[in-house]
């Protein structure tokens, strides 16, 4: 009956109730609350309830507000973008698709300006998505710098974190064009790029990115998203070879020759850039322990649990064996009195 009840809770915590971590006690959230999906799709992993794989269908209600257009970055994918603002221009909001011919979503994306959070709330948060896409988060916490924001990005599945090359940095921070579909612990690539903090590209399989940043008032900004690089990946190629054939057959006649950095340099970029993005990630052998621990505290509880269900059965089965005894103790004086009773009023008669 208890798991009965369990499981009843757990569905009703799953299918109605605002997700993301936002904070409930703050009313501001109010324009920005999202309601868990109430059905289930093939894939987990889905934003606002579109999830990969599934078909858009921009007849409805909800996709009204989208503009939609061939992607100039992902050659043969649909790019749709949604933004507003809530009334009094309190929150914006943005919403971005990329889908195939035939409708099919493989990246969705939610973002938030601001969110209103409760710190001590964002890992249970994250423990709680993590218990529905049934699998551990992977968990980047940016080192608090000062003048910086807090921030932590929370991965699930196959996404891929590939780091920007130096070079690549120096582009978003100028506010320059970049390939692919970037991140960042800010929010603001641009922001994060000029800052020095991390911003990677996505790749990688199919899987779900939650990023939160917020100062110590709680208030930041929030993005989510749903992504199957491996199905834009070999798009996104075809577009990076167009670009490369483009600017060599545009190059200016007597245009000066730039010197191609030499594998040594490149090298150190790349190991810079690695190092970067270790000092970002959490260590292996600490997620790992985390992990186990938090097995051995399932299994802790678990034995509890079966250990008190036990002794709760065995305190019914005493119980309910004195309330047998006592019952025949009662029985037994009932009829003595009974005979006591009768032998009496045979005595009084003879």
């Amino acid at each position: 009956m208890s798991k009965c009840l369990a499981s009843a809770f757990v569905c009703l915590l799953f299918l109605g109730t605002p997700a993301f971590a936002l904070s409930a006690k703050d009313p501001r959230n109010k324009l920005v609350e999202i309601l868990q999906p109430r059905f289930v799709a093939a894939s987990p992993y889905r934003v606002d309830g579109l999830a990969l794989g599934d078909q858009v269908r921009f007849g409805q209600q909800a996709y009204q507000r989208y503009q939609c257009g061939p992607s100039d970055e992902f050659p043969g994918f649909i790019s749709c973008n949604e933004e507003h603002t809530t009334r009094g221009n309190e929150v914006t909001r943005s919403h971005s698709i990329l889908q195939s011919q035939d409708g099919t979503a493989y990246y969705v994306n939610s973002y938030f300006d601001p969110a209103f959070f409760d710190p001590n709330g964002i890992q249970s948060e994250i423990n709680r998505m993590s218990s529905e896409f049934g699998r551990e988060a992977r968990i980047i916490q940016m080192p608090q710098r000062q003048g910086l924001p807090n921030a932590v990005m929370a991965i699930w599945g196959a996404i891929q974190l590939e780091p920007l090359s130096s070079d690549e940095i120096s582009v978003v921070a100028s506010g320059g064009g970049h390939p692919g579909i970037l991140v960042s612990f800010l929010g603001d690539l641009e922001r994060s790029a000029k800052a020095g903090v991390p911003v990677y590209r996505l790749a990688g399989g199919a899987g779900f990115l939650w990023v939160a940043t917020f100062d110590q008032n709680g208030r930041g900004v929030l993005r989510y998203l749903a992504i199957d690089d491996s199905k834009i990946e070999p798009s996104r190629q075809v577009a990076s070879n167009s670009e490369n054939r483009a600017e060599a057959n545009s190059s200016p006649v007597n245009s000066p020759v730039l010197a191609q950095p030499s594998l040594q340099q490149q090298s150190q970029s790349d190991a810079q850039a690695q190092a970067k993005e270790d000092q970002y990630r959490g260590d292996p052998e600490e997620e790992k322990r985390r992990v186990e621990d938090a097995d051995q505290q399932r299994k802790e509880g678990q034995q509890l649990l079966e250990a008190q269900n036990r002794r709760l059965a065995t305190i019914i089965e005493v119980a309910i064996g004195i309330f047998v005894l006592l019952c025949g103790v009662a029985g037994a004086v009932f009829l003595r009195m009974k005979r006591q009773t009768a032998t009496q009023q045979s005595n009084e008669l003879g």
